[in-house]
């Protein structure tokens, strides 16, 4: 299946020191039923083969699948961090929609499809799935009957305060200027993101089906999403913001620290055993 003149999809990968993983990730993409338009692999100045590595992936594909999708490299001038990589890819995006893939993740072959799907059929700005699941699992899903059935659900701005169900490689959106990931954070800047969207009453909708993994499983070297402290940090830090802007009332904004601050030492606690 192929994209149309409406619905073309330009997929960003903010790419740092992932030789080791990238090549998976644009596997996955490559191996899409429905066709991505492009895919824009931003560097943030890696130190290790990622840039030889992309770059002798990309004249492959070129020579072996004049259909693929054309991948694009571009390198950032000093390392930012993934807001400005995913910004600057944002800003090169040529396709009607724009979907984020890390670079140490993979998709399910029927995650462009059945999102696309649904952001055609219903109209909204923006639409996630579940939760990521291991490598081995999403290559081994069997999707069809769940998707066949599946019923998506729109996501509220009060559901994602207690629940954050949106992880940044599911999602995908309208191609617009009106938003852009912050760049003043290293932690939970996408959910800050996620959370004024959906403050501006844009319909984001949620597949309640996992159509992306971690290359290697949750064994796999951590991110920075490992940082739990500074990442409970940014998130009240961005539960602040939305009370101090008015997007959030008081009793929303005490109540989701309260759930936030709840979850957090269950986890630390649910770490020691």
């Amino acid at each position: 299946m192929s994209t149309n003149g409406h619905g073309r999809v330009s997929v960003i990968i903010p790419c740092y020191n992932c030789a080791a993983t990238i090549t998976a990730a644009l596997d996955s993409i490559v191996n899409q039923t429905l066709a991505a338009f492009e895919v824009l692999c931003i560097d943030d100045c890696s130190k290790d083969d990622t840039v030889a590595v992309i770059t002798r992936y990309a004249a492959r594909l070129a020579a072996e699948r004049p259909d693929a999708p054309r991948i694009v490299l571009h390198r950032m001038a000093q390392n930012g961090g993934p807001s400005p990589a995913r910004n600057a890819g944002w800003s090169m995006a040529a396709g009607d929609y724009v979907a984020f893939l890390d670079s140490d993740d993979v998709w399910h072959p029927r995650k462009l499809e059945a999102q696309m799907q649904v952001m055609l059929g219903t109209g909204c700005f923006g639409s996630s799935h579940a939760r990521k699941v291991d490598l081995a699992p999403v290559q081994d899903l069997q999707t069809n009957a769940r998707l066949a059935a599946l019923q998506p659900v729109p996501m509220t701005l009060g559901s994602l305060l207690y629940r954050s169900r949106i992880i940044t490689s599911s999602v995908i959106l309208r191609n617009t200027p009106d938003y852009r990931f912050p760049e003043d954070m290293r932690y939970c800047e996408d959910f800050k993101l996620w959370c004024q969207i959906l403050s501006d009453e844009q319909t984001f909708m949620l597949l309640d089906v996992p159509l992306s993994g971690i290359v290697g499983g949750h064994e796999a070297t951590p991110g920075l999403s490992a940082a739990v402290v500074k990442m409970e940090k940014g998130k009240l830090s961005v539960f602040r913001g939305l009370y101090r802007d008015g997007r959030i009332s008081w009793f929303q904004f005490v109540t989701a620290i309260a759930f936030s601050n709840l979850k957090f030492v269950i986890r630390r606690l649910q770490s020691l055993f």
